[in-house]
């Protein structure tokens, strides 16, 4: 019974860790429609324009030639988009890391002198508390010359107790101002980087978008090399050409999303800016 106790535990532990590692990966671009222009497709076309000849066949060349180009114009925009969210990521993880690290150092020394005064000055309170102490056991015993020699030295060792304490609560002080103004920065740092999750939504769109047509494109690609096995020119201009404007679309869409990570980028660049 423990032991499969024990494996519930695990997996449930393996599945947290899996989510809370997905919900950390940018997810990659959409994937490439699926149109490929082979030889073999450009053969089967030119033989089809071939065969209907005049300006339908220069049309139906054009509109080949324009889908190609549109096509590459996508593969280069994905690239100069992925190269700009790499690199988003890159600095986004600096940052965070910094943020992380935010000074440190400074509440390490501030930290260390404070301790350092506590240890150094500690003694010096310990006995003047002892002095006290002691000042008042005699007293109830009615030991008046005693007493009167243990508060003198109690008494004389004042102006040097107040100076310890002071000098321990400034040390104090001094620490907790410093991790006060770190989670102040802190907090404003991430304030900043939180407006990068409402871009993420709509990047989110944007992929969906062009998911959906992408599937569109997939069908269309399908009828038309169709269209060009049975010879149809006309069928074949009509998915060319529903193919031209859904590759449009798509191309605006992945602009959009390069327009979407320099929005990051700046984000990431002004949270950068109010680190030390």
């Amino acid at each position: 019974m423990a032991l499969r106790s024990n494996r519930i535990l695990r997996w449930i532990i393996l599945f947290i860790v899996g989510v809370f590692i997905q919900s950390y990966i940018a997810p990659p671009p959409p994937a490439a429609a699926a149109m490929e222009f082979t030889d073999s497709v450009k053969a089967s076309l030119e033989k089809t324009a071939e065969a209907v000849g005049g300006k339908a066949k220069t049309r139906l060349i054009k509109q080949y030639s324009d889908l190609a180009d549109l096509q590459k114009k996508i593969n280069a925009q994905d690239t100069k988009t992925t190269s700009l969210r790499l690199s988003n990521e890159t600095q986004l993880n600096k940052v965070r890391k910094q943020i992380t690290n935010l000074d440190a150092d400074k509440i390490l020394k501030l930290d260390n002198q404070a301790k350092a005064a506590r240890s150094k000055l500690q003694p010096l309170l310990d006995l003047h508390s002892s002095l006290n102490k002691q000042a008042a056991a005699v007293k109830a015993l009615k030991d008046k010359s005693l007493y009167k020699a243990l508060k003198q030295k109690a008494d004389a060792m004042k102006p040097a107790i107040n100076l310890a304490r002071l000098h321990i609560r400034n040390r104090n002080a001094e620490l907790k101002t410093a991790k006060s103004e770190r989670t102040r920065k802190t907090k404003e740092i991430r304030a900043v980087l939180s407006q990068i999750d409402a871009i993420k939504i709509k990047l989110k769109a944007e992929r969906s978008a062009i998911s959906s047509k992408n599937k569109s494109i997939s069908t269309e690609w399908k009828n038309f090399k169709t269209a060009l096995k049975n010879k149809d020119a006309g069928r074949a201009e009509d998915t060319l050409n529903r193919l031209g404007n859904l590759s449009k679309q798509i191309l605006t869409h992945k602009q959009n999303m390069y327009g979407l990570e320099a929005q990051i980028s700046a984000i990431i660049k002004k949270a950068s800016a109010r680190l030390p």
